[in-house]
């Protein structure tokens, strides 16, 4: 009889189950006990993968099944002292419980400590997508290298006698370090210039006028020819810059 009278009195005044709601997620599960009054149970392991929730009522089965998680299927069923939670995993797990603000819902809490964490994925590299990445990377130094080499080549080039369409330097020769003269042809005529600081015209020659083959030709022309023109010339030029030099100070 005092049995009797003890169990109704746990009847009484423990929380009655409303719903059961199942949160399955990544490497845990939460299972939310929903009540119609404060929680003041306790959670007590009493066995493999069962655990007892004292002080609530429920008269109904909840069973939930999984596929591919980590826990198969869970069941909560009524029980003298309140409701049994039982279920089916080969893993190794732990468990927590927490209730809810205002004390009305049980958070009951089970979690595969073998899995990884999500982000492992992130962190490990397959070895060919390393292999690729670093391909990458040495293709893109190439690259950079070859672009600066043409932009230097460039930039030589640039400073040199500019060559427009149609024209053949055929020989050149330094005057001093900033001008050159060079016999060019285009048109079928060829043109006795100085280029670099001071751009001379010198001369003009037809086809058949002057007969320059190799670099000596050219060396024996300008000392037999105009010698005494280039003598000229460099004292202009000389004087030329000097006076742009003046200008520049002015």
């Amino acid at each position: 009889m005092k049995k009797l009278i003890i169990f109704f009195a746990v009847f009484l005044f423990a929380s009655n189950l409303v719903n059961v709601n199942f949160f399955p997620q990544n490497n845990k599960l939460d299972i939310l006990l929903s009540l119609d009054s404060k929680f003041n149970g306790k959670v007590i392991n009493i066995g493999k993968n069962e655990f007892l929730i004292t002080d609530i009522n429920t008269l109904r089965e909840y069973k939930k099944n999984f596929d591919k998680f980590f826990v198969k299927d869970v069941i909560i069923s009524p029980s003298k002292e309140g409701v049994l939670i039982s279920f089916d995993t080969n893993k190794k797990y732990k468990t927590s419980v927490a209730l809810t603000p205002d004390g009305y819902g049980l958070r009951f809490r089970i979690m595969d400590i073998q899995s990884k964490p999500q982000n492992t994925k992130l962190v490990i590299q397959n070895p060919e997508t390393s292999l690729d990445y670093v391909s990458y990377i040495i293709s893109l130094a190439i690259l950079i290298i070859l672009a600066i080499i043409l932009w230097l080549f460039r930039k030589k080039i640039s400073k040199k006698l500019p060559v427009k369409a149609g024209i053949n330097i055929l020989f050149q020769k330094p005057i001093d370090a900033k001008n050159r003269v060079a016999l060019i042809e285009f048109n079928n005529r060829k043109y006795l210039v100085i280029v670099g600081n001071s751009n001379i015209l010198l001369d003009i020659f037809d086809e058949n006028m002057i007969n320059i083959s190799t670099k000596r030709d050219f060396d024996n022309f300008l000392e037999n020819e105009i010698s005494e023109k280039l003598d000229n010339l460099q004292k202009y030029i000389k004087n030329a810059e000097q006076l742009k030099e003046f200008n520049e100070r002015i």
